[in-house]
């Protein structure tokens, strides 16, 4: 007599694999530190979580981008802005995306979501595309994009801790006050603006001073162009 076959129990299905905690991260807003050494931003930024795991660290950089085609420019600011863009025809070209600056911050724990500070050095001189872009524009806002890089430490399903890195679609967006950028330069510098000169041009400037007892670099220049306004004015014969 054959025995009863007996059927072998199905395999046990293999544990889901983890595939770590999925974080976004929002900018609340944007203010100048006032006792900062040199001109600093510092954006409120907001990151939430939304599985209750325990994020135990979070190692961030931001590659922060000006969006210049999202926002709006009078015929002025075009004609101000005419050596970074080229002639308004060509806007629709060449005012894409472009990189203003990195930082990097690291977030502390937090479970569900934190706020943390992200500073940003920020210069008054007029030789950098970043100064010269915001510089030219009268009042509204600057359109920026953050592009986020960087580690998650948090609280694996057997209690270790693990790491993740950030997926590159890691972004936000904010539009920062150009009031807030002008405000904080004021601070810093007054009336006050830089440019960079060649070393031969600043000897020759400080020669010029010199000669005509001048007290300042910025007294030279004024007397140089008030000189070349004057012999443009002069009638030919």
């Amino acid at each position: 007599m054959t025995p009863d076959k007996v059927d072998a129990p199905p395999p046990e299905a293999a544990p889901a694999r983890d595939q770590g905690p999925v974080v976004t991260f929002e900018v609340l807003g944007a203010a100048h530190e006032p006792f900062a050494a040199q001109p600093t931003l510092r954006f409120e930024m907001g990151v939430s979580e939304p599985s209750g795991r325990d994020i135990y660290a979070i190692s961030l950089t931001a590659q922060i981008n000006f969006d210049p085609a999202r926002r709006e420019y009078d015929n002025g600011t075009r004609e101000e802005l005419y050596e970074l863009f080229g002639a308004p025809e060509r806007w629709p070209s060449t005012t894409r995306s472009f990189l203003w600056t990195h930082s990097s911050t690291l977030v502390h724990s937090f479970n569900g979501a934190i706020t943390f500070g992200l500073e940003v050095p920020c210069t008054g001189d007029l030789e950098v595309v970043a100064s010269r872009y915001v510089s030219a524009l009268p009042d509204g806002e600057v359109p920026l994009t953050f592009h986020f890089t960087g580690r998650v430490l948090y609280q694996g399903p057997e209690r270790q801790v693990q790491v993740v890195h950030l997926p590159w679609s890691t972004s936000a967006q904010y539009r920062l006050p150009v009031a807030t950028w002008k405000a904080m330069i004021s601070h810093h510098h007054g009336e006050s603006g830089f440019t960079l000169l060649h070393r031969d041009t600043i000897d020759s400037l400080l020669r010029y001073k010199r000669a005509q007892g001048l007290h300042s670099i910025d007294a030279c220049v004024l007397d140089l162009l008030e000189h070349s306004a004057g012999d443009a004015e002069e009638p030919t014969t």
